[in-house]
């Protein structure tokens, strides 16, 4: 497969992120990023109109490819694995595929889960290597946990009082999602699919020489949300380590979520995504309605483990000097030596000890200033991050509103039948 431009445009952008070789303001980076963006996807772009209004054709182009040359002892779940719909009370959030492995019984069902957990559930149901998952883990336990001795973290919120977990905005999930809407354009609701997004990407899926959701297919969606997010969020913000999650979860849909190994025999095509996503669709209303997340029928896990060098090779489309696994990590490294208190949620003295914590975990799978050779880091902990954090609607500022939004997963219900262009909490949600 050829190198898509679009995510060579992304590399080109993420360079310039708070963090990324340099501070630049949220509309110069975005701004870099549009105008990186080649004529070809543009014009797909543009063209989406069609496609969405015969979803129904779309869709059923998408059908019937299976996966070849697969390992029986990939087939997933493995026995002893029972799919069981999560009940109100348990804990479910923005990963799609930890929440499918909750719904397995991979992870606790309730969504309280441990670093450790989450590091051997990944691998075994979707073959992450350890390097990425860890990499992961570490920034969502630094900033999501109430407790960092029990390297613990609920997959959405805590169903009491709605606080830590991962639904917490700016942290690991960020804005700019595959199929979930920005947060303060979604009054809180960063978890939820959301229907118009996976339309769209159901058309770009369409317009692929292989009906599937290739990694060309996710860099087109991932132009067409940025460019969204750019024009209609005034809260939109990149950190360092979020960037390379919100970036990598266009990847990972191809390379987890395909039935089978991605570009060896794998097929990523319409009923292993949207089955893994829980996006069913409603043919009277065209609608998609948000379901439990869970395998298809016959699906089987990626062959070969898939970590750190290939996933960042996959998000970035590697290729010029300044742009290199090496220099991502060191970024990723310095980025949380970067956290700020309001980033953390605490007080200094309490971030400058989780800190040191994620960085101890970093060194156990390899990844150092020492072993990496990352030069000095020079971003300030005190750097105003935020854009219009005081603004009414942002993160210093929110509306009460904006809490109803917050709590865990409500499924077999549409949300997001329009775009949300407003951060005022006008959409239709309705949990």
């Amino acid at each position: 497969m050829k190198t898509s431009s679009v995510l060579l445009a992304a590399a080109s952008a993420v360079s310039a992120l708070p963090g990324m070789g340099g501070i630049h303001s949220r509309e110069d980076t975005l701004r870099m990023l549009t105008e990186a963006r080649d004529a070809e996807q543009l014009e797909k772009r543009q063209g989406l109109g069609g496609i969405v209004g015969g979803l129904l054709d779309a869709v059923t182009g998408l059908l019937g490819s299976v996966a070849a040359s697969v390992d029986p002892d990939n087939k997933r779940p493995e026995p002893g694995y029972k799919f069981i719909a999560p009940k109100p009370t348990d804990s479910r959030g923005p990963c799609l595929a930890l929440n499918l492995l909750a719904n397995y019984g991979y992870l606790p069902r309730d969504g309280y889960v441990k670093f450790g957990q989450v590091v051997d559930a990944t691998s075994r149901g979707f073959n992450m290597g350890t390097d990425l998952s860890s990499l992961l883990l570490v920034f969502t336990v630094l900033t999501n946990t109430l407790n960092i001795t029990t390297e613990s973290f609920y997959l959405g919120t805590d169903a009491s009082n709605h606080v830590g977990g991962l639904n917490r905005h700016d942290t690991v999930e960020c804005e700019i999602s595959p199929n979930k809407e920005d947060y303060y354009l979604g009054c809180g609701d960063n978890h939820h699919i959301s229907s118009r997004l996976f339309k769209q990407n159901v058309g770009y899926a369409a317009q692929d020489p292989n009906k599937e959701f290739s990694l060309d297919t996710m860099a087109a969606q991932y132009a067409e949300s940025a460019s969204f997010s750019q024009k209609y969020n005034p809260f939109l913000y990149y950190f360092p380590f979020p960037s390379i999650v919100s970036l990598g979860a266009f990847a990972f849909y191809p390379n987890f979520f395909s039935n089978g190994t991605y570009r060896a025999g794998g097929v990523a095509n319409y009923e292993s995504v949207s089955s893994i996503i829980g996006a069913k669709l409603d043919k009277k209303s065209g609608d998609f309605i948000y379901v439990p997340e869970r395998w298809p029928k016959n699906w089987y896990r990626r062959s070969t483990p898939y970590g750190i060098i290939p996933a960042l090779t996959d998000i970035l489309a590697l290729g010029t000097d300044n742009l290199t696994p090496q220099t991502i990590l060191c970024d990723v490294y310095d980025g949380i030596n970067s956290v700020t208190p309001l980033a953390l949620g605490g007080a200094l003295e309490d971030g400058a000890a989780t800190i040191s914590w994620a960085l101890n975990k970093l060194v156990d799978v390899g990844i150092s200033k020492t072993a990496l050779g990352c030069p000095v880091c020079n971003l300030s902990p005190n750097l105003n991050l935020y854009p219009n954090k005081k603004k009414k609607g942002g993160k210093l500022n929110l509306p009460k509103s904006q809490y109803k939004g917050t709590g865990n997963n409500v499924y077999n219900k549409v949300y997001f039948k329009d775009a949300p262009t407003q951060p005022m909490c006008q959409h239709s949600f309705n949990p």
